[in-house]
């Protein structure tokens, strides 16, 4: 089996597997933002990419709620176009949102752009050695490289239900790994 008929076929289990956790976890965004509480993040001054939640994904609210507490800044991902990478746009609780790419909502195209210090990555599946398997389109893959680049101490925290995980995820050389996952029971550093 190639790497992308694994990565399918990993992608219908695991949506079905989240999808299971979604419904039977109450509190599992809480029990998630108390989890990444536990990553040493940068200082107040850095600026947290989050995500709105889509489907059957964890919800970071809460967890971004916190981390506004703390002091952070943030913003939200923003497909410009299909195989571009992600644009970010500052966020604050309360904003008005509008119908970005896929029906996800995004800041206004009017709200100033950003560049994160941490990136809060939303997942289909994941492996303990910073293995992410995403939706398939590749957004986070061409984006987090550019933030590296730019940013060398930039954190890519995957935030997932523990179900989620698997031994290995198939990558490929273009596949962007992971610094942690946060899940609903652990948080899980990499160490590379």
């Amino acid at each position: 089996m190639d790497i992308d008929d694994e990565k399918t076929r990993l992608r219908k289990m695991l949506r079905e597997r989240r999808k299971q956790a979604f419904a039977a976890h109450d509190g599992a965004a809480g029990a998630l933002a108390e989890r990444l509480a536990e990553v040493p993040l940068p200082g107040k001054a850095a600026t947290v990419a989050g995500y709105v939640a889509h489907g059957s994904e964890i919800d970071p609210l809460p967890a971004l709620k916190e981390l506004a507490a703390r002091g952070y800044d943030l913003c939200l991902p923003v497909v410009v176009a299909p195989g571009r990478p992600l644009a970010f746009r500052n966020w604050a609780e309360g904003m008005a949102l509008e119908s970005g790419e896929f029906d996800i909502p995004v800041p206004a195209a009017t709200v100033d752009e950003i560049t994160p210090d941490v990136v809060l990555v939303p997942l289909i599946g994941f492996d303990r050695a910073g293995g992410r398997l995403g939706q398939g389109g590749g957004f986070y893959d061409r984006t987090l490289p550019l933030l590296r680049a730019a940013n060398p101490s930039l954190l890519a925290i995957g935030l997932a239900f523990s179900v989620q995980e698997v031994a290995s995820v198939p990558r490929a050389d273009n596949d962007a790994a992971l610094d942690w996952i946060v899940t609903e029971r652990e948080t899980i550093g990499i160490h590379s």
